[in-house]
């Protein structure tokens, strides 16, 4: 399961509460494909869970997430920041199982084409 800390839901029921989902919608989390690629994680609003989607409840969020996803996900929180320059969401990525060659961190098993 992906955990959302408890400032993060806060903050994203906040901006659901802005949005008229459906009651089938909630916070999509999603990983772009590539095992190296930094970054490659993100989330939004949407309006539609898929039949394939893994939804579950975290900290009263609805989280809806591609099973491609969630196999790069689970065990990854979602975190709110702030501070003077910046504020945000990020993603923490689980512990990676092996480190690629360019110096990023693959869980894959594959080799890296950096």
């Amino acid at each position: 399961m992906i955990q959302i800390t408890e400032t993060a839901a806060e903050k994203i029921k906040g901006l659901m509460s802005q949005q008229d989902l459906s009651e089938e919608g909630g916070l999509r989390i999603y990983a772009n494909s590539g095992c190296c690629s930094n970054g490659s994680y993100g989330m939004s609003l949407d309006n539609k869970q898929h039949p394939e989607d893994n939804v579950f409840d975290s900290q009263g969020v609805r989280v809806l997430v591609d099973p491609a996803s969630f196999a790069q996900l689970e065990g990854a929180s979602v975190e709110y920041y702030k501070d003077d320059n910046a504020e945000g969401f990020t993603i923490l990525k689980p512990k990676a199982k092996s480190n690629c060659g360019c110096g990023g961190n693959c869980s894959c098993g594959g080799s890296c084409n950096c």
